[in-house]
C-alpha cells in the first residue's frame, strides 16, 4: 500500500498505482519489498517514515531513477503517466493513452495543501494533519475521531475537559526510560490499526462490490461506528476511593478519608495527567447556554493545529457575552501582525499567537464528564440545565437552603455532597456565573477562612477554583469578599494539598484579574505618566502576593504546587509588560531556569517553565541577559535536536531573543557557545526542512537574526547544500506565518551582502597594497580568518536560489561587483580563485534581464570593459570563457532591447569596436566553446549595425571565417555559416577575395551535408550563403539587373546577357553544378521559404553556369518532373514558372552546345503531357511560358 492510503482521506489512484508498480520493481531486482518488518506496524511505520533503501549491486543510473521516482512518499511528487511512459529505463516508449479524472485524489492533493508526506531519514514530517470527522457515540457526547491518534506527538485532538485516552508516550525522569520506551510508543503512535482495519474493510468492500476506487466514497457512520476508542478520563479524583474527608472528630459515623495517606503517592500521577493536559484548549464558555450539562463538553471539542503547541486562552469577560480570545498588546510588547501581509521588519515576525497561547491553571475534575451520580442531599438536586432555568425566587431558596447547610450543624458528609454537586454544576458557564456571583461563593470563601480541617480546605479551594475558571465574568462586588487573602492563607497553609488548589484557584483569579486591569487600562489611560495607573476595577494585587507566587517557585515545594504557579506567571504574564515586569527579578528568573534545567522534574512542569522565560524576555527584554546567565546557551541550542515540538519552538524564541537583544550584553564574547557549537547550523538546517511550519518559520527569524550578527555565519548556512533548496521550496507553502517569516528572512539576509561587498573589496584593496588587513567581522572566535574575502561565495549560492535572487541583484550589489572586478584586474595572492567566483556570481546575473536594463551605464561602462582585460593574458580556460560568455549574455539583451536608448546604443557600439573586436581574431583560436559564443555575438552585432563589414576586412579575418568549411563539417555550427554569409552579402566585401578562398565545393558539400543530416537550422542559412554567392557571380556581368521573376527563356540570347567582369566574378561557381539534385529536392520542400530559395538557386546557377547547371538539371529531370506534377496541388505559381523556365533553358542548352548527355524518353513525354495541360492554365503569364517549354522539348530529337 502506497503512503498516503494510511492518511486519512487517503484514495486510491494512479499515484498510489506506481507506488505498487515500483515496489514490484525493486523485488524483481533486488528479491525482496523495499520495505520490510517482523509485525503489521512495523511494516507501516517503515512505509511512512523510512527512507527507500538503496539497490544492492551496480544497477543502471535509469532502473535507480525510475524506482526512486515511483517509490516517492508524496503523492502529489510521485511520478507521473506521462513522464513514466517516456522514461528512458525503457527501451521502447509506450504511446500515452488518456486516462479518466481522478477528482477524489484531486481533493485529497487539495485537502492536504502541501505534501501530506515528506521522505525523511528515519522520521516523518509534522505537517498538519488533514480534517478530520467527528461521530458521537451512544450517550450522544461528543468524542474524538480515532484517526486523530495517527500522527506525531502533539497532533493529538484534545477535547475540552477530558485527556487523551490511553495514550501511550510514557515520561520517565530521565532519558534513559525515553529510550527504552521509544520503539514501542513510536510505532503505535505512529500507526491506528483501528483505522487500518477500517480502511481494510472499506476497501475490501469496494473491492467485492466492484466499485471504482477513484470515485469518491460518502461517508458511513455504520462503519465508523464498528470502530470505537475510548477515551477516559485520567484526571485525579479527590475521592477516587469513595471514602469520605471528615472536618473535625465530632463522633460521626462518617469515617476520616484515607485518601490524605494516599494523596502525596499520586503526586507523580497527576503531573503525568497534568502533562497531557497542556494542550487541551481553553475553550470559549457560553454564558447564555440553554444546553444541558451533559452537551457542555461539545463547546470544547476543538481541534489543534500540529502548529500550535498550545493554544490562546480565553480569560473570562467583564460582559455577559462568551469569552473571547484575548492576548493584549501592551507597551513593550510586540503588535498584532496581519500574517496575510508581507514585512520586512523582522521584529513583526518573531512571535507566533501560540507564544502567548494560555492554559488552564485549575485542574479538570471527574465532575467535567458529567458522568458522577448526583449525591444524596437534603434538597432537590437538580442538573445545571436546570437550574440555569430556575426563577429568582427558587434560586434564592435554594441558595438559602445550602447556606444553611455550610452555616449550620450540618454534618461534614454533608457539607462534601453539597460541595460535589456545586462541582457539577460549575462545568456549565452558565451556572458557574450564578455560583460565583451569588452569596454561595461568599460563603465559600467565609468557610474557607475559617476552616481548620485540611481535607475540606482542599475541596473549598478545589470549587472556588474550578467556578472561576468556567465563569464568563466575576463582578466586582467579589473584590471586597476577601477571596484574595482567603487563597493566600491557603497558600500558607502547612498541608500539602491545600496549599497545591489554593494555588490553582489563585491562579485562575489572579489570570482573570489581569485581563480586567489590562482592559481597564486600554480604556482609561492615565492623565500622566507621573500618576500612579491604578487598575479602574475593585481588584488590587499587592506586590507581597506577587512575591509570595514566586517564593512557590523555590527549592522545597511540592511539584503540583509550583506546576500550578508556573501555569499561573505563563497565564499572567501573556497580558503584556505590566504584569511581566512584576516577575522579572532575578529570584524568579533564578527558580524559573533552575526548574527549565533540572533533569529530575517532569516534562510539562519544564516547558512551562521555559514558555514563563520566553513571556518575560518578551514583555521585558532586559531579562533576557538573566535569563543566558542562568542557562547555557549550548543547552539552549541542543534542544533544537532532541527536544520535543514546544521545547523546540522555547528554545528558538530564547536564541531569537538573545540575538535580538545582543546590544545589550556587556561581554562580547557570549555567543562563543553557539560558535563552537558545531550540531547548531545541521539543527536549524534540518528544522528548516521538516520541523512545522512555526518551527520552520522560527528558525529562519533565527538563521536571518546570526547572520545579521556576524558575518561568519554566512558560508555555514547559505554554502550548505540543503538550505537554500529548502528555502527554494518554501515559497510554495500557503501557511501566512512562514511565508512572513522566509519574507523577513530574505530581506535582512539579502541586505549584509552590500556591507560583506564592501569589506572584501576593501580586504583586497589592502592585499594589494600589501597592507596587513585585521579582524573585521563583529562575531570572531580565536580562529576566524582575518578577512572576509572567504565569505564571497555566499554571494553566488545566493544568486543561485530563485527565493534570492531577485533580492540580492539590486542597483547597489551592481556597482560594488562592477568596483570588484576592476580590482581584480590587479594581481593578487589567490585572485584566480576569487576571479572565477566573481565571474561566476557575474554570469547568473544576466538572467535577470530587466536589471541590466535599468542599470545599463553599470554594465557598459564598468563590467564590459574590464571583462575585457580580465580575458586578455588570463592563463585559464574558464575564466577566459565565463568573461566572453558573460559578455555574451549582456550584450544580447541590449540588442533585444528595442527600445534602448541613443547613449546606451553608442555605448554599446564602443564596447564592440573598441573591446570586443579587438579580441576576435584571439577568440576564436582559443578553445572550445569560446569561437563559436564569439562567432554568434559577431554575427548579431553585424545584423544590428554595431559592426560593419569593413571593419572585418580591416583585420582580414574573411579566410578565417571560411576555414571551418575545410574541416570535419560535424563540428561545424551555424554561427559559421551566419557569419559567412553577412560576408558574402555585404557590399563592401569585394568578390575576387571570395573567389580566391576557392570555397564553392564546399559550400556544396556543406549543403548536400545540411540536408542529409536533416539539420533544419542549418538548411536557411546554407542556401542563402549559396545564394549570395550565386548573386555576386551573376551579378559581375554588365548591364544585368536582379529580379526575383524568371526571365531565362525571354533573354535576347542562349547566353546570358553581357559579358563577365573577371575582377568580380567567382571563377568556381560551375562547382555547384553538381548539388543541382539537392536544389531540386528543396524546391519541392513544404517548407515555403526553403523551397523559393533553391528554386531561385536553381535560377541563377543557370544563369552563371550554364552548361554546368544543364548538365545537373537533365541529370535529375524526374525531380523536376515531379515538381511539375504537383502543380494541382496549389504549389507556388513562382516556384512553377521558375522550374517552367529551368526545364526549357536547359533543353536550350543542350542543343545549342550538342551536348552528349543521356535523357530518358519516358520522363521527357511525362513532363510534355504535365505542360500540355498547364497550356490551357488561366494563372497569368503561366500559360505563355508553358508555350515556350513546349517548343523547346518539341526541338529535342527522339532518339535521345
Amino acid at each position: 500500500m502506497a503512503p498516503e492510503l494510511f492518511e486519512d482521506g487517503g484514495v486510491h489512484s494512479y499515484a498510489s498505482d506506481f507506488w505498487a508498480l515500483g515496489c514490484v520493481l525493486y523485488e524483481c531486482y533486488a528479491g525482496k519489498p523495499p520495505f520490510v518488518g517482523r509485525e503489521f506496524t512495523q511494516l507501516v511505520k517503515s512505509i511512512l517514515s523510512d527512507p527507500t533503501p538503496p539497490l544492492p549491486g551496480s544497477p543502471s543510473p535509469s532502473f535507480v531513477n525510475i524506482v526512486n521516482s515511483l517509490l516517492v512518499k508524496d503523492p502529489a511528487e510521485r511520478i507521473k503517466s506521462s513522464e513514466l511512459c517516456v522514461h528512458a529505463f525503457w527501451r521502447n516508449k509506450f504511446s500515452l493513452v488518456p486516462l479518466p479524472p481522478q477528482p477524489a485524489f484531486e481533493n485529497m492533493i487539495e485537502l492536504y495543501a502541501k505534501p501530506c508526506l515528506l521522505e525523511r531519514n528515519g522520521d516523518r514530517s509534522q505537517s498538519k494533519n488533514p480534517p478530520k470527522f467527528r461521530e458521537k457515540d451512544s450517550k450522544g457526547a461528543s468524542k474524538k475521531d480515532e484517526n486523530s491518534l495517527v500522527g506525531l506527538r502533539g497532533h493529538e485532538t484534545p477535547v475540552k475537559s477530558t485527556t487523551i485516552g490511553r495514550k501511550t508516550q510514557t515520561k520517565a525522569s530521565g532519558r534513559g526510560a525515553e529510550e527504552k520506551n521509544k520503539d514501542h510508543s513510536s510505532a503505535i503512535k505512529r500507526v491506528n490499526l483501528l483505522r487500518l482495519s477500517r480502511i481494510a474493510k472499506t476497501n475490501l468492500r469496494k473491492e467485492n462490490e466492484k466499485e471504482n476506487y477513484r470515485r469518491p466514497i460518502p461517508n458511513s457512520s455504520e462503519n465508523e461506528s464498528e470502530v470505537k476508542v475510548e477515551n477516559t478520563d485520567m484526571e485525579l479524583d479527590f475521592d477516587e476511593n469513595t471514602e469520605e474527608v471528615q472536618d473535625e472528630p465530632d463522633g460521626t459515623d462518617v469515617p476520616t478519608c484515607s485518601a490524605e495517606d494516599k494523596f502525596s503517592s499520586q503526586n507523580q500521577q497527576q503531573l503525568k495527567v497534568e502533562e497531557r493536559d497542556n494542550n487541551i484548549e481553553r475553550s470559549d464558555s457560553s454564558a447564555v447556554s440553554n444546553t444541558p450539562a451533559s452537551d457542555e463538553s461539545k463547546t470544547y471539542d476543538q481541534e489543534l493545529s500540529s502548529d500550535h503547541v498550545e493554544v490562546a486562552a480565553t480569560p473570562p469577560s467583564v460582559s455577559s457575552q462568551p469569552r473571547n480570545q484575548r492576548i493584549k498588546e501592551t507597551p513593550g510588547s510586540a503588535p498584532e501582525f496581519d500574517y496575510s501581509k508581507s514585512s520586512n521588519n523582522i521584529s513583526e515576525v518573531l512571535w507566533h499567537p501560540s507564544d502567548l497561547s494560555v492554559r488552564p491553571v485549575m485542574p479538570s475534575r471527574k465532575a467535567d464528564k458529567m458522568t458522577d451520580v448526583i449525591p444524596s442531599l437534603p434538597f432537590e438536586a437538580m442538573q445545571a440545565s436546570d437550574f440555569v432555568k430556575m426563577s429568582k425566587e427558587q434560586l434564592d431558596a435554594l441558595n438559602n437552603r445550602i447556606l444553611s447547610i455550610f452555616g449550620g450543624n450540618a454534618g461534614i458528609g454533608e457539607k462534601q455532597n453539597v460541595i460535589r454537586y456545586l462541582e457539577m454544576l460549575s462545568n456549565n458557564a452558565e451556572a458557574a456565573n450564578i455560583l460565583t456571583n451569588g452569596p454561595i461563593m461568599l460563603m465559600l470563601v467565609k468557610m474557607l477562612r475559617q476552616s481548620k480541617t485540611s481535607a475540606l480546605r482542599v475541596h473549598l479551594a478545589s470549587l472556588i477554583g474550578l467556578l472561576i475558571r468556567h465563569s464568563t465574568f466575576i463582578e466586582d462586588d467579589l473584590a471586597n469578599s476577601g477571596i484574595l487573602g482567603a487563597l493566600t492563607d491557603g497558600l500558607r497553609d502547612r498541608q500539602e494539598k491545600v496549599r497545591r488548589f489554593s494555588m490553582a484557584a489563585l491562579g485562575e483569579l489572579l489570570f482573570y484579574i489581569s485581563t480586567q486591569n489590562e482592559q481597564a487600562r486600554d480604556n482609561n489611560p492615565p492623565e500622566s505618566p507621573s500618576k500612579d495607573n491604578r487598575p479602574a476595577s475593585g481588584w488590587q494585587v499587592p506586590n507581597s502576593l506577587i512575591s509570595l507566587v514566586s517564593s512557590v517557585l523555590r527549592k522545597g515545594e511540592d511539584d503540583m504546587t509550583q506546576l500550578y504557579a508556573l501555569r499561573t506567571i505563563e497565564n499572567i504574564c501573556s497580558q503584556g509588560a505590566h504584569w511581566a515586569a512584576r516577575f522579572t527579578s532575578q529570584d524568579v528568573i533564578g527558580n524559573m531556569c533552575y526548574i527549565y534545567r533540572a533533569a529530575g522534574k517532569q516534562e510539562s512542569m519544564r516547558l512551562t517553565a521555559g514558555s514563563c522565560l520566553v513571556r518575560l524576555a518578551r514583555f521585558s527584554p532586559h531579562s533576557i541577559q538573566a535569563v543566558i546567565d542562568k542557562l547555557s546557551l549550548k543547552d539552549i541550542s541542543s534542544a533544537l535536536i532532541k527536544g520535543s515540538l514546544r521545547e523546540q519552538q522555547i528554545s528558538l524564541n530564547l536564541l531569537n531573543m538573545v540575538m535580538l537583544g545582543s546590544h545589550m550584553f556587556s561581554n562580547g564574547r557570549y555567543l562563543l557557545p553557539l560558535v563552537e557549537d558545531k550540531n547548531l547550523v545541521p539543527s536549524l538546517v534540518s528544522l528548516i526542512e521538516q520541523g512545522s511550519e512555526i518551527l520552520r518559520g522560527k528558525a529562519l527569524v533565527l538563521v536571518a537574526l546570526l547572520c545579521k550578527n556576524g558575518k561568519r555565519w554566512l558560508p555555514q548556512f547559505f554554502c550548505n547544500s540543503r538550505l537554500l533548496p529548502t528555502v527554494d521550496r518554501l515559497a510554495k507553502e500557503k501557511d501566512n506565518y512562514l511565508h512572513q517569516c522566509l519574507d523577513s528572512f530574505l530581506h535582512v539576509v539579502a541586505s549584509t551582502l552590500p556591507s560583506l561587498l564592501d569589506s572584501i573589496t576593501g580586504d583586497i584593496q589592502q592585499m594589494i597594497g600589501g597592507r596587513r588587513h585585521g579582524q573585521i567581522a563583529a562575531l570572531t572566535s580565536r580562529a576566524a580568518p582575518k578577512n572576509n574575502i572567504h565569505l564571497f561565495p555566499v554571494v553566488l549560492h545566493l544568486l543561485g536560489s530563485s527565493s534570492f535572487k531577485n533580492r540580492v541583484v539590486t542597483h547597489q550589489v551592481l556597482q560594488q561587483l562592477a568596483n570588484l572586478i576592476q580590482v581584480v584586474e590587479t594581481p593578487f595572492q589567490g585572485r584566480d580563485d576569487f576571479q572565477i567566483t566573481l565571474l561566476r556570481v557575474l554570469e547568473s546575473i544576466p538572467d535577470e534581464s530587466p536589471v541590466i536594463l535599468e542599470s545599463p551605464n553599470i554594465f557598459l561602462r564598468g563590467i564590459l570593459p574590464s571583462l575585457a582585460v580580465l580575458y586578455k593574458g588570463n592563463k585559464d580556460g574558464n575564466a577566459r570563457f565565463l568573461c566572453l560568455k558573460i559578455m555574451f549574455d549582456v550584450m544580447v539583451s541590449f540588442l533585444n532591447e528595442p527600445s534602448l536608448n541613443d547613449q546606451s546604443s553608442e555605448d554599446l557600439k564602443l564596447i564592440s569596436n573598441s573591446h570586443f573586436l579587438p579580441l576576435y581574431p584571439t577568440l576564436i583560436e582559443d578553445e572550445d566553446p569560446i569561437p563559436m559564443y564569439a562567432q554568434k555575438l559577431l554575427v548579431m552585432l553585424i545584423e544590428f549595425g554595431y559592426i560593419q563589414i569593413l571593419d572585418i576586412l580591416d583585420l582580414k579575418m574573411v579566410s578565417k571565417c571560411f576555414e571551418f568549411l575545410l574541416g570535419d563539417l560535424t563540428n561545424a555550427n551555424v554561427n559559421n555559416v551566419k557569419l559567412c554569409l553577412a560576408l558574402a552579402s555585404a557590399p563592401e566585401m569585394e568578390s575576387k577575395i571570395l573567389s580566391q578562398l576557392k570555397v564553392v565545393r564546399k559550400i556544396g558539400n556543406l549543403l548536400e551535408f545540411v540536408y542529409a543530416k536533416d539539420m533544419e537550422d542549418f538548411l536557411e542559412p546554407t542556401l542563402d550563403l549559396v545564394r549570395a554567392f550565386l548573386l555576386r557571380s551573376v551579378g559581375s556581368r554588365k548591364g544585368y539587373v536582379y529580379t526575383k521573376e524568371p526571365t531565362l527563356l525571354v533573354d535576347g540570347s542562349s547566353e546570358s546577357s553581357g559579358p563577365v567582369d573577371q575582377q568580380h566574378c567567382i571563377r568556381d561557381i560551375m562547382d555547384f553544378g553538381s548539388n543541382v539534385g539537392v536544389l531540386l529536392e528543396l524546391s519541392a520542400s513544404c517548407e515555403a521559404n526553403v523551397a523559393d530559395v533553391a528554386s531561385e538557386c536553381i535560377v541563377l546557377l543557370l544563369k552563371a553556369a550554364p552548361r554546368e547547371a544543364t548538365t545537373g538539371f537533365l541529370t535529375n529531370l524526374p525531380k523536376a518532373g515531379s515538381i511539375l506534377e504537383s502543380w494541382r496541388k496549389g504549389i507556388s505559381h513562382l516556384l512553377l514558372q521558375r522550374i517552367l523556365h529551368a526545364v526549357g533553358y536547359s533543353c536550350r542548352q543542350y542543343l545549342s552546345h550538342a551536348m552528349i548527355l543521356s535523357i530518358s524518353v519516358p520522363e521527357i513525354t511525362r513532363i510534355e503531357g504535365i505542360i500540355s495541360e498547364l497550356k490551357s492554365s488561366t494563372i497569368p503569364g503561366l500559360a505563355n511560358v508553358a508555350s515556350l517549354v513546349a517548343s523547346e522539348l518539341q526541338r529535342l530529337p527522339r532518339c535521345i
